[in-house]
């Protein structure tokens, strides 16, 4: 007998019109200049994230009712400043959960991304939404914990909501090629999470952005990390 999960992720594909706002559209349309095939693409994804998420609860319950917005639009912030690795690189995100922001990026067009994710109905859901939205050439699902994994060897590790930066360098280093960096995406706490880092030894480089979603937060990019 199949599980629930499984009969659900066979489950024929039914819109549940997750709306879009019309600033955040315009931001894709204007800002990342993203085609109407990609835009389908991502409506289709913030659908089966309100589809699944009764289920397995893949984002927080105040946030699923702006999933454009509050997810799409917060993993799509972090493309301009992948534009350098998107088509050739290697992307790795650290606790993938629900895709965000790796199968944003992948649908975007990045052209290698490995999600790493030990919650075994993530990776389901995962599998899924690289299906539907057309990126199973472009991504690698691994489920397994981060700090037992073979490395990696990327050109960038994403993350968002991961861990702090100090246990987030210690998973990070080893999947790192040389040279490679971090883009993440960081709340309120950024420079606590900062000065914590450099506590416990570590030296970087830092340049954060504000955030267009989180108005207390930042994209962070770290390069020349070492300890």
């Amino acid at each position: 007998m199949k599980s629930k999960l499984a009969c659900f992720e066979n489950a024929a594909y039914k819109s549940f019109m997750q709306s879009i706002s019309e600033p955040v559209k315009t931001w894709f349309e204007r800002d990342l200049s993203v085609s109407r095939e990609t835009l389908d693409r991502l409506s289709q994804y913030a659908d089966l994230v309100v589809k699944w998420q009764p289920r397995i609860n893949i984002v927080g319950a105040s946030t699923a009712e702006d999933v454009w917005g509050r997810h799409l639009q917060d993993s799509a912030q972090l493309w301009p400043y992948l534009q350098d690795v998107a088509t050739t690189g290697k992307i790795v995100d650290f606790g993938s959960g629900a895709g965000f922001p790796g199968i944003v990026l992948a649908i975007l067009g990045a052209g290698n991304v490995t999600m790493m994710e030990s919650n075994t109905k993530k990776t389901v859901f995962l599998m899924e939404a690289a299906r539907v939205c057309g990126v199973l050439g472009q991504t690698k699902i691994a489920r397994e914990r981060i700090e037992a994994a073979k490395p990696c060897e990327a050109d960038v590790v994403t993350a968002r909501a991961f861990a702090p930066l100090p246990k987030l360098l210690e998973f990070g280093q080893r999947h790192l090629k040389p040279g490679g960096h971090y883009v993440l995406l960081k709340g309120r706490a950024f420079e606590d999470e900062l000065a914590d880092a450099r506590d416990a030894g570590w030296t970087f480089d830092v340049t954060t952005h504000a955030s267009l979603v989180d108005p207390d937060g930042v994209v962070m990019i770290l390069k020349g990390v070492s300890r």
